[in-house]
């Protein structure tokens, strides 16, 4: 999947912020989709396959009505899942353009395991409703056609079920990578197959992450679709309407006790230069969301008010936002030297351009931009406004990058001193500005 970056074309700072902002807009549609149809299509394959044994109807009643809602309908199936999921993609090889990440090709054959577990999945939802209506026909000794047919939509329904669900866990674990390893930039170059994806311990607390966040919104979906959600519930007969409440309760259980613990695993196990306070902020705001939707459904089970159930779901949802917005921000903290390069290359190829087509402009040097913007907060030997050059330019060991970076898009760092203004600077201003303190120092 490199083609694609290589594909891919440089942006400004600015359209680097609004790629990383459609990603997580992208995100919000594609991740609640993604993990309630996983959670509910391991809920209807093993209830199906339980039914077999037990020959008991309310394991049939569920496991089609679980896999009927997941997969409501064509244009749901596109609209939250393929569009996003392949937009992913794109914006994954827009973003990491120019370096050695393989997040691309994790996200890229991500989609093409969903695409193929979809297919699979929606034939396994078909052959439910055909096994309905051959139900219908009942057995039918004289024709032996039927018979025949009812035998293949069996063995068909079952191959489809186990294959896509199979792929469909594949698809989750290679975006889950996608997002771990694009939020670590250690890991572009640290992780550069899928044997060292298998062994990062990084990518498998995503993975985990997303498998238990998979359960608390299955639980919290089916209650609110088969109980709460007036235009399409499934008939409940007192039976179903018991093992629902079963299995949500365990779901729900399970995810808002390890949920939790998760989100600060992610957030502590971060990279010091990837952490901020938003993401602290964020992860905070999860929290409280997980409990107000705990409240609720715990006032559900209590005391059987069906409107507890609505914003039972809502607030997961709020919480499932949160933290999708939150991993979206490490990825522009992750992002945020590259972001500075590519701009930086963008300002370059647009100069080019202009010097080939004859545009004048006005071009200021280093030292004319220390002496119109820097110069008012900052001296090379000593104190001002802010901290003297010779004091703060040699914590960086020369790495240009890191300083044009900060440049760009300054953040405070030393707690004597106030926070520096971003100057708005163009990266090609930036880039000769800090040539031109690197040279004073003699860096």
């Amino acid at each position: 999947m490199d083609f694609l970056k290589d594909a891919a074309l440089p942006q400004s700072l600015e359209h680097f912020h609004l790629i990383v902002l459609i990603a997580a807009i992208n995100s919000l549609l594609f991740v609640p989709f993604l993990t309630f149809l996983l959670g509910s299509s391991v809920l209807s394959y093993l209830f199906d396959r339980k039914e077999k044994k037990d020959n008991n109807p309310s394991y049939n009643k569920l496991a089609k009505a679980v896999i009927d809602v997941a997969l409501y309908n064509k244009s749901v199936i596109a609209f939250l899942g393929i569009i996003p999921g392949m937009s992913l993609v794109f914006i994954y090889a827009q973003m990491l353009q120019s370096t050695g990440s393989i997040s691309v090709g994790l996200a890229g054959f991500g989609f093409l395991s969903l695409v193929v577990a979809l297919v699979l999945l929606y034939t396994y939802k078909y052959t439910f409703r055909v096994q309905g209506l051959l139900d219908v026909v009942g057995d039918n000794k004289a024709n032996g056609d039927v018979d025949d047919y009812r035998r293949t939509n069996t063995s068909v329904h079952i191959r489809t079920g186990k294959w896509g669900l199979f792929f469909l866990i594949v698809a989750v674990f290679l975006y889950s990578s996608a997002m771990s390893v694009t939020t670590n930039p250690s890991s572009w170059t640290d992780i550069g197959s899928i044997f060292d994806v298998l062994i990062s311990a990084d990518v498998w607390l995503k993975f985990i992450s997303f498998l238990v966040f998979s359960l608390g919104i299955t639980g919290v979906g089916i209650l609110y679709f088969f109980f709460a959600y007036k235009d399409r519930k499934p008939d409940m007969d007192e039976q179903l309407t018991a093992l629902v409440h079963k299995i949500a309760k365990r779901f729900v259980v399970i995810s808002m006790l390890v949920l939790p613990a998760l989100v600060l695993l992610n957030v502590f196990t971060l990279s010091i230069d990837v952490l901020s306070g938003t993401i602290y902020l964020l992860a905070g705001l999860t929290l409280v969301f997980l409990f107000l939707a705990a409240h609720f459904l715990y006032g559900y089970f209590k005391q059987g008010e069906v409107k507890a159930v609505g914003y039972g779901f809502f607030f997961f949802l709020c919480a499932a936002a949160s933290l999708i917005i939150n991993d979206h921000v490490m990825i522009g903290n992750a992002t945020k030297e590259h972001a500075a390069l590519l701009g930086l290359k963008y300002e370059k190829t647009t100069e080019e351009l202009k010097l080939k087509l004859g545009v004048a402009m006005v071009v200021m040097t280093g030292e004319d931009i220390y002496n119109a913007k820097c110069s008012a907060c900052h001296v090379f030997d000593q104190k001002k406004v802010g901290p003297p050059y010779n004091e703060t330019i040699p914590k960086y060991n020369g790495d240009k990058a890191k300083i044009i970076a900060f440049v760009l898009n300054p953040s405070k760092i030393n707690p004597a001193y106030p926070p520096m203004p971003n100057q708005g600077l163009k990266p090609a201003e930036a880039d000769s500005i800090v040539s031109y303190l690197l040279n004073r120092i003699g860096k």
